[in-house]
């Protein structure tokens, strides 16, 4: 058991990183383009990096609950389950309502031509930014709660 355990760490922790590691980059990729043709370019690599935090999150998700299972916690631990229900909130903003929005700021940027940031941009992307510094807030609780697992 404590080898199945041990395997399950590694791979949350592994997903954590990939997952996790560019849902903080990408935004500041965003933010780098200054012209048209590197807005365009930074949304392509956006679009191909953009499974990593798909693929980690799921796989977060299921070692995080058979490290429960495995480790026989359950829904015992306070800390755990926090960190639980702040990563359902995560991924509810994430699908909900990042995605969408992202889906149309990157239509609007494929879409564009020339050198100008396209009409529009700067505005969908004030829209985004709150929700994405949401998540981004609630990932460091939740890494907060998993290193410290406060007691009572």
């Amino acid at each position: 058991m404590n080898i199945v355990y041990g395997i399950l760490v590694v791979v949350h922790v592994l997903a954590a990183v990939i997952g996790i590691g560019p849902a903080f980059i990408l935004p500041i990729l965003g933010n780098s383009a200054k012209t048209g043709s590197q807005l365009r370019f930074v949304f392509g690599i956006i679009q191909r990096i953009n499974i990593f935090p798909k693929t980690g999150g799921i796989t977060l998700i299921i070692s995080g609950i058979l490290l429960m299972i495995v480790g026989k916690l359950g829904l015992s631990l306070l800390w755990l389950d926090l960190a639980l229900l702040l990563f359902i909130v995560i991924e509810i903003v994430i699908i909900g309502f990042v995605e969408p929005n992202m889906k149309k700021v990157g239509q609007l940027v494929m879409a564009s031509q020339g050198e100008e940031i396209p009409a529009g941009f700067i505005d969908s992307m004030k829209k985004v930014a709150p929700l994405e510094l949401t998540v981004h807030v609630l990932t460091f609780v939740i890494i907060i709660l998993m290193v410290v697992k406060p007691t009572g």
